[in-house]
């Protein structure tokens, strides 16, 4: 009786939020509630790979709540005006928008750590895109990457540091972040399985049927080369690469032989590695060098997936129900890579330092089973749910079962411009301090100033059609 009252109360909570939206005429919110994205990310991605950076985001920015210190609903919003921002060359616009996203992702962190039980659980109730949109730990980590580059055009470089060791440093404690973040679902789980006092939730969570279902409908899932949990090669080796310019070889040398680690075979990380072992040997280089980084397309998206399962009611009578899954899928580079002349004469070509979809996948892969779990323990709710407020009145248990359809959504929001695949290539600086970069149908003459030490020259492509941004870094 005890679990049944304490459902019931979760459901009319529930559904007098659902209520309200649709009753008031709210399409937005009601929307937002079932999990519809009404925003304007798909406006401001249009004109991300025409290569309107400014437009898109300013696009973005009309999602923000201009009036709110902290718009904690938008985060993708100012994930892409932050990202825009940087390819436009406005890097104060790109820097306040990070640091907002930055804000923003704290705060979810620090509200989920306090939430209570009853508040996950009534969230389940509606589903994942209902709620605000939470960074990944890898959307985390490119945050402060693309800070450490916003301050490195701006020649702030001890603030870049700063950024590079927070990347880096979100990188080391991304399992023990992970592992806070997900102790909800634990607990909500274990409080319902008191409370029901049976074992259909163990039956359900571990029933092998499932687990066979979801092996038919998601073979791919495991089918890739992956990174160390968490880690983005780029961001580990544009730290190693940072300090080895600035003369810190010690702390370069350790990051650069991680990242030659996970990209063994790509030679400009091979040759950064060995020129930092030589000048902790005191063969310091003396040539002046120019890093090429080419942002490659775009990487992987969500979709949504349905499938039926099998699930035990509290009264262990099996029945099917469907549930909603995110599923990657990969997209395309915009070209193969970037063809590096000086006068004429071909010097070098970029080459993969970090491929996004191993990236994302490695990630992906290893929440999966949480985000299974979540979809399980929801759609038991909503069943048991549908079913006991049918006991009370048929009308309840119709309106529920209405509501169990209209929520039944997965979350398949992401940082949508990020890049299919990091590559990079190093050639000494020409006399003419003149590069000629050529890439599908764009040629791009690159000038960098005679008197620097050294530049990166950071390119941007989308699509093959794409209007490149070309960054000039000079140290």
């Amino acid at each position: 009786m005890r679990y049944k009252n304490n459902m019931l109360k979760v459901l009319n909570r529930a559904l007098f939020i659902f209520a309200s939206v649709f009753f008031t005429g709210c399409v937005a919110n009601l929307a937002n509630s079932i999990g519809v994205d009404v925003g304007s990310c798909a406006q401001s991605y249009e004109k991300f790979v025409a290569g309107e950076y400014r437009l898109s985001a300013e696009i973005a920015l009309g999602d923000k709540d201009e009036k709110s210190k902290l718009d904690e609903a938008n985060l993708l919003s100012a994930l892409q005006a932050g990202n825009s921002y940087f390819f436009a060359k406005e890097y104060k616009n790109s820097l306040k928008m990070l640091d907002a996203s930055e804000d923003i992702i704290k705060f979810h962190h620090k509200k989920t750590l306090s939430a209570n039980t009853s508040d996950y659980i009534a969230s389940l109730m509606l589903n994942d895109m209902a709620i605000d949109y939470h960074a990944s730990i890898s959307e985390a980590v490119m945050v402060n990457t693309y800070k450490s580059l916003d301050y490195m055009a701006l020649k702030k470089f001890e603030q870049a540091r700063v950024e590079l060791n927070r990347a880096v440093e979100r990188q080391r404690r991304a399992k023990e972040t992970y592992a806070e973040l997900i102790a909800k679902q634990k607990d909500a789980i274990a409080e319902k399985k008191r409370e029901q006092r049976s074992d259909a939730f163990d039956k359900t969570l571990n029933n092998p049927q499932i687990k066979s279902i979801i092996r038919q409908n998601y073979s791919t899932l495991e089918q890739f080369e992956a990174y160390p949990d968490f880690i983005n090669p780029f961001t580990t080796y544009l730290a190693g690469l940072f300090f080895a310019i600035e003369g810190d070889y010690a702390k370069a040398s350790s990051l650069l032989k991680e990242a030659y680690g996970m990209s063994p075979h790509n030679k400009t990380v091979e040759s950064d590695f060995e020129m930092v072992e030589n000048a902790l040997l005191g063969k310091l280089p003396k040539d002046r060098f120019v890093w090429i980084i080419y942002e490659n397309g775009l990487g992987p998206i969500k979709k949504e997936f349905k499938i039926n399962i099998p699930i035990f009611l509290a009264s262990n009578k099996l029945i099917y129900t469907g549930i909603a899954l995110p599923k990657l899928q990969k997209r395309q580079q915009a070209t193969q890579n970037i063809a590096v002349f000086s006068q004429g004469k071909l010097l070098d070509k970029t080459s993969v330092i970090s491929d996004m979809n191993r990236v994302i996948q490695t990630e992906f892969n290893y929440i999966y089973n949480d985000i299974l779990t979540r979809a399980i323990f929801s759609a038991m709710l909503k069943t048991y749910a549908q079913y006991q407020a049918g006991d009370e009145n048929p009308y309840l248990g119709l309106a529920t079962a209405v509501f169990q359809l209209l929520t039944n959504r997965a979350d398949i929001r992401s940082w949508n411009t990020l890049p299919k695949d990091f590559q990079v290539v190093k050639v000494k600086i020409p006399e003419s301090n003149k590069l000629l970069l050529r890439t599908g149908v764009h040629n791009i003459d690159i000038n960098i100033d005679k008197d620097v030490k050294h530049s990166i020259v950071y390119v941007r492509i989308p699509k093959a059609m794409s209007k490149p941004s070309v960054n000039v870094i000079n140290f």
